[in-house]
């Protein structure tokens, strides 16, 4: 960690720590951590800054207006979802085949690989959340049941999931000393928890600034406090999208900001640790909006494309007199477009050959086609949402 740099921070201080055992030091078994000073109420910014977060804005609204004209919001909701899930848990090392995630989520079936149960239980994560913010307001409590969620399906043992971490982490390599690391949070007592609790105080009561700009900082924080053991990146970028969703900025969670962030990973995390090293948020905050406003554009793009999509399926199914099962299958496919004969069956309540039949017709007209071999467990997946969900 630059501690010279941090040293001078006018956002926050170093603060003298003991090392725990397993993160030796080169030296003494002592080091310093970073603890953020509050977030403030007003900033003066650049005109650049405004800017950005203006056009994030526009941008954002544009996405929101487009949603509440389609016939179904599902249209965009799953295919975020999936796209963000697969790509915030790359930006933690966790990779996985995005079919591979899709056919997890079938009944009968289960995860390949740990690294898919554990993008899938993102999924599981972000439904709950998207449940929980409808009604009901984020509390501490709340957002440490996310991160048992993720937690509990970790590949690695992940100490007192749903819990405030209680010992001293810090970022970097494993297998090098702390004060090789990249960054060090605040100290595991009460100057985590104070911070936490003022960080919730600020998001929910903060209005001075735009909210493209006061998720931006609100992120910036969570991810400096780094609250738990584990998740806090996955954590904390959803909390973006529910600050959006809390806010009215959008009615539903049709956005990703994940796979943008994913492309850009080093430049991400530079400019976090820029901020508190200097004091300045304009880089982050231009940095932060455009990814907003690149993704909501993004995303108008595919949703014109589904819906062009369905259009044209609907279209072939009636020059064929092709109704019933197979109808309803089509339009779900950009809800999931992977299937089997059980799913089909369970979900339109039919017979084994009608759900076959359906799923063979659909192969005919090239909308579907067999993504795996044999003749037991077969899972038939839609090409072209399955492409468009992965270009979000």
């Amino acid at each position: 960690m630059d501690l010279e740099a941090l040293g001078t921070s006018p956002l926050g201080q170093l603060v003298p720590i003991v090392v725990p055992p397993s993160a030796h030091v080169s030296g003494p078994a002592e080091y310093f951590a970073y603890v953020p000073e509050s977030l403030p109420d007003e900033l003066t910014l650049e005109t650049a800054t405004w800017l950005a977060a203006t056009e994030a804005a526009n941008a954002i609204g544009a996405l929101n207006n487009a949603c509440a004209q389609l016939p179904n919001p599902g249209l965009l909701i799953q295919p975020a979802l999936l796209q963000e899930a697969h790509a915030t848990s790359a930006l933690e090392g966790t990779y996985g085949a995005m079919r591979d995630v899709m056919q997890a989520r079938l009944p009968g079936f289960e995860p390949k690989t740990p690294e898919v149960r554990e993008i899938s239980a993102y999924i599981d994560m972000a439904d709950f959340a998207f449940g929980w913010v409808r009604d009901r307001p984020v509390t501490i409590g709340f957002i440490c049941d996310l991160q048992r969620i993720l937690a509990e399906a970790s590949r690695y043992p992940v100490r007192d999931p749903g819990s405030i971490r209680t010992e001293q982490v810090y970022i970097g390599s494993d297998a090098a000393p702390i004060d090789e690391s990249r960054f060090v949070p605040p100290p595991a007592d009460d100057r985590l928890h104070a911070g936490l609790t003022d960080w919730l105080r600020w998001t929910q009561t903060n209005r001075r600034l735009p909210v493209e700009i006061r998720a931006a900082m609100a992120h910036y924080q969570f991810e400096t406090l780094h609250p738990f053991a584990d998740c806090n990146g996955r954590v904390g970028r959803l909390l973006v999208l529910l600050q959006l969703l809390v806010e009215g900025r959008l009615a539903e969670p049709v956005l990703t900001i994940s796979p943008w962030l994913l492309k850009r990973r080093w430049r991400y995390q530079d400019h976090l640790l820029a901020v508190s090293a200097t004091g300045d948020w304009n880089p982050w905050i231009q940095f932060f909006c455009d990814g907003l406003r690149e993704q909501c554009e993004r995303h108008l793009v595919v949703a014109r494309e589904l819906l062009e999509s369905l259009g044209n399926l609907r279209d072939e199914l009636n020059e064929r007199h092709w109704t019933g099962t197979i109808g309803r299958v089509a339009a779900d496919l950009v809800d999931w477009p992977v299937v089997t004969n059980s799913s089909v069956q369970q979900q339109y309540s039919c017979s084994g050959p009608t759900a076959q039949k359906a799923i063979d017709r659909l192969v005919e007209l090239g909308v579907l086609e067999e993504l795996t071999g044999g003749n037991y467990a077969r899972v038939w997946g839609a090409r072209n949402v399955m492409r468009l969900v992965e270009s979000l």
